[in-house]
């Protein structure tokens, strides 16, 4: 018996989980931690306090098992960004996808020649989420930062560096960053231009595969307690949480989308090959070096219906309110909800997008505009679906996140997507597509298919037909609010 540890390290909490080879959760921990903002527009994270939670989910996690640990792969939230010494010291807080500084500098770039051509080489489309955004603020707010600087990487490359004593960036993340050539596999000079530095500046890109088989002795306090368990532990540097969440829930083959729901969204399908967007509406990063994930991120996940409950329903718990809204029908008595209360990122790339209620009556209650939200965030990610299935068609959704844990807004996104939405039986999926992404690099497996056939899905939603067309007259009436909004 041996085991398989994913780490995956999100924006609201890291959690370490360890998997038997077939996928069965043995072991599991998580430890969160809260986002800064010290100015609007600022979200940042303090990478200490993340180092911190990394170390405490391995302790716990590897202390509660019964054999030992064969890979550590690691997951990570993509569009990080901060400054460190050569020591490795932070000089800046970790600026998160979040952040919304980097606004003018993005404008700039969106429509110009040099922005069409860092997305046709790169794949990522140009929003102030992205880190060559963020080091072009830099260099306009900070030039002195960007001259002493030893580096500048994200959350993965700090957390590898303190254990390995390693700079180095996998191509997933990397291909997140609008600095990297998803087709030669190196840095974009254009890219670095632009952003104002040189290549040294950056972590060295790996492969996705690329591990170590020591760590730096006394900076984990395993070396201490569960030295029998880990010392011939092979540790993975694995790729982004977007990408690992396709993996890990069997979305790597045609047909079938992955989504996501967290704080934050995302909806992906896989590739062999790079497909870029003409109206570059979509991203395209990398899982490794032969599977190409495309799809977009947005910023209205579960942290506004986050904000609806802890804001208008302190007390009250997530499943009350869901329960509340299926209690009204579809459509919310004709109650629209654009859910842009942090702007948005794919399809509309829009960091000014506002959210906004659109047709109040003296009929709508404190449940309808419960049903308003769900039904807004789910509307906005079907306007992804849509987009993917111009390529090729959508048979099912397999999805993952905080949100799947509640049934009726499984069977809402299944009604306004109209499609069979599936839940696999681990629901961890980013943190599995890791052990996975493990296997294959300790060489256990040839193939991620080898175990993605046995994927269980626990449970199937299938749309109501009724529903779903309903949804589809909504749906229309949804974009042209926006559309005709945006203006203001």
């Amino acid at each position: 018996m041996e085991y398989w540890i994913g780490i995956d390290i999100g924006t609201t909490n890291t959690k370490a989980v360890a998997f038997d080879d077939s996928g069965v959760v043995k072991s599991q921990h998580n430890q969160g931690y809260e986002m800064i903002h010290p100015e609007p527009d600022f979200s940042e994270m303090d990478a200490r306090v993340i180092w911190e939670a990394v170390e405490n989910c391995l302790q716990k996690v590897i202390k509660e098992l019964d054999a030992p640990v064969r890979t550590i792969t690691f997951c990570a939230a993509m569009h990080s960004l901060m400054a460190v010494d050569a020591e490795g010291n932070p000089l800046t807080n970790l600026i998160i996808w979040a952040d919304n500084r980097a606004t003018e500098e993005a404008d700039s770039l969106v429509h110009s020649e040099t922005g069409k051509q860092i997305y046709e080489a790169c794949g990522t489309p140009l929003h102030p989420m992205i880190p060559l955004c963020k080091l072009m603020w830099w260099q306009k707010h900070e030039p002195n930062l960007i001259q002493t600087a030893f580096k500048f990487v994200g959350i993965k490359e700090y957390i590898w560096y303190k254990l390995t004593g390693e700079w180095v960036i996998d191509y997933s993340l990397a291909s997140a960053t609008a600095m990297f050539d998803i087709h030669k596999l190196v840095w974009n000079e254009l890219a670095l231009k632009t952003a104002g530095i040189t290549a040294d500046k950056l972590s060295k890109p790996v492969s996705t595969y690329y591990s170590v088989s020591e760590i730096n002795h006394g900076v984990l306090d395993l070396y201490e307690s569960s030295i029998e368990k880990v010392k011939d532990t092979q540790w993975v540097i694995g790729a982004s949480d977007g990408c690992l969440a396709n993996l890990g829930t069997g979305a790597v083959t045609p047909g079938r989308v992955a989504i996501t729901i967290g704080t934050s969204g995302a909806v992906r399908v896989s590739s062999k090959k790079p497909i870029l967007d003409n109206q570059k509406r979509t991203f395209c990063y990398l899982l490794d070096e032969e599977t190409y994930i495309i799809g977009g991120g947005t910023n209205s996940g579960g942290v506004v219906f986050q904000w609806l409950r802890d804001e208008f329903f302190p007390g009250q718990s997530e499943d009350e309110l869901t329960e509340k809204a299926s209690k009204i029908p579809v459509g919310s008595l004709d109650l629209v909800f654009l859910p842009y209360l942090l702007g948005e990122r794919a399809p509309i790339w829009n960091v000014h997008a506002k959210g906004s209620f659109y047709g109040l009556t003296l009929q709508h209650t404190s449940a309808h505009f419960i049903r308003a939200v769900l039904e807004g965030i789910c509307l906005h990610t079907y306007s992804i679906v849509r987009i993917l299935e111009e390529r090729e068609d959508v048979h099912e959704i397999y999805a993952s996140g905080g949100f799947a844990k509640s049934e009726r807004w499984v069977q809402m996104l299944a009604d306004v997507c109209g499609k069979t939405v599936c839940l696999p039986e681990s629901v961890e999926a980013g943190a599995w597509g890791a052990a996975l992404m493990g296997m294959k690099a300790a060489g256990f497996i040839q193939d991620h298919q080898e175990k993605l056939k046995g994927l269980k899905v626990d449970r199937s939603f299938k749309p109501n037909p009724e529903n779903a067309a309903q949804y589809q007259q909504i749906f229309e009436r949804f974009m042209k609010l926006y559309e005709a909004t945006k203006s203001l």
